[in-house]
């Protein structure tokens, strides 16, 4: 098993490399997909009650995209914080090595 492979660092216990940046994107791909499932709800909710107000129904349709979207954008700025966190570790960790060998 390489030690630069997903496989590699996933069984890696010492914890010295970081396989976030590696599924950041896939994590970010099942954050949309939830998002698109979670704007389903109102969505749905909003046709079934046209039948009883038009208004309400319309507004739980047009509140669709809005929790997309709003979902979307917290996915992404979690995902951003939690990347900048790992970037700055390991930038930390490459000054602490470059400080000791000095």
């Amino acid at each position: 098993m390489q030690n630069g492979s997903l496989f590699g660092k996933l069984f890696d216990f010492s914890f010295k490399e970081f396989i976030t940046l590696q599924i950041v994107k896939y994590l970010y791909i099942l954050g949309m997909v939830f998002a698109a499932i979670t704007a389903q709800v109102p969505l749905g909710a909003g046709f079934a009650s046209m039948q009883y107000s038009f208004w309400s129904g319309l507004g739980g349709v047009l509140m669709a995209p809005i929790v997309f979207f709003l979902l979307v954008l917290l996915t992404r700025l979690l995902l951003e914080a939690l990347v900048a966190t790992f970037r700055i570790a390991e930038n930390t960790s490459i000054l602490v090595e470059r400080n000791e060998k000095l």
